[in-house]
């Protein structure tokens, strides 16, 4: 049995994950088959409903890849439901401070540490036919807990984010980022580089890992240099560009 990604980000792993909102759970198939190591599946900015996600957890159960969730917001009922159907974490935009951290960490853990509801006969607790006492186990060892950082407002506060107790990695968005910090596009500027750099040196003095989305093994690289080991593609934008690559090769042979 694969170790959990919690298990693997606390063990310190490079790691390669893809966000996917495409609603498939045959894309979510093909990321494990291929070899990442994680997928998300974005609710946030993704067309997929519930049954959706699930079938795609399933799909990522079944490929070897761990599944997790993007929420759409941080209410403790949206984030107590993608658990339930399986995921084993969940990433949730636009954090800004330690007490936003604090409500999703009690959101996803079940008493006494937080203040998850209990069905076993949920597809997490195996439709009822494992023990509370197992589930209740796994959920602690497997859940998984990351906040974005992707707003101006949240710049200072990073470090107290991340000193949260069950707060396991952080996920800095740069296009969200650039586009607070006033450079709309431009994850690039000298202004959103600094942000950034400096959102990586909070998260490491907190002794929890960054993560970010990433385009490119040259970014790749860069990132590493940075401090990020952890790096985060999309599916749709993998597959758009070998869709227009192979509609210009094609159209650019000569005319019979």
């Amino acid at each position: 049995m694969r170790p959990y990604l919690r298990t693997r980000i606390r063990n310190g792993e490079t790691l390669l994950g893809a966000f996917v909102m495409i609603s498939s759970p045959a894309v979510v198939e093909m990321l494990g088959y291929a070899g990442f190591d994680f997928a998300i599946i974005d609710s946030e900015h993704g067309a997929s409903s519930l049954e959706a996600i699930e079938n795609q957890i399933r799909a990522a159960e079944a490929s070897g890849i761990s599944p997790l969730v993007r929420t759409v917001g941080m209410t403790a009922g949206e984030i107590l439901r993608v658990l339930d159907a399986g995921a084993e974490g969940i990433v949730v935009p636009h954090v800004k401070t330690r007490a936003d951290a604090s409500a999703i960490v009690a959101a996803s853990h079940y008493p006494p540490r937080g203040i998850r509801g209990m069905a076993t006969t949920a597809r997490a607790g195996r439709h009822g036919m494992v023990s509370v006492a197992e589930h209740i186990a796994n959920a602690a060892e497997r859940t998984l807990v990351i906040p974005q950082i992707e707003d101006a407002e949240a710049l200072p506060n990073v470090k107290a984010i991340a000193d949260v107790d069950g707060v396991d990695a952080l996920f800095i968005g740069p296009a969200d980022l650039s586009m607070s910090l006033g450079h709309p596009g431009n994850p690039g500027h000298p202004d959103v580089v600094s942000a950034i750099d400096g959102v990586v040196r909070d998260i490491r003095s907190a002794g929890r890992r960054p993560m970010i989305f990433t385009k490119s093994k040259e970014e790749v690289i860069s990132m590493r240099s940075r401090g990020i080991d952890i790096a985060v593609y999309s599916t749709t934008s993998i597959i758009g560009a070998a869709i227009c690559s192979t509609v210009a090769e094609i159209k650019a042979l000569p005319p019979q």
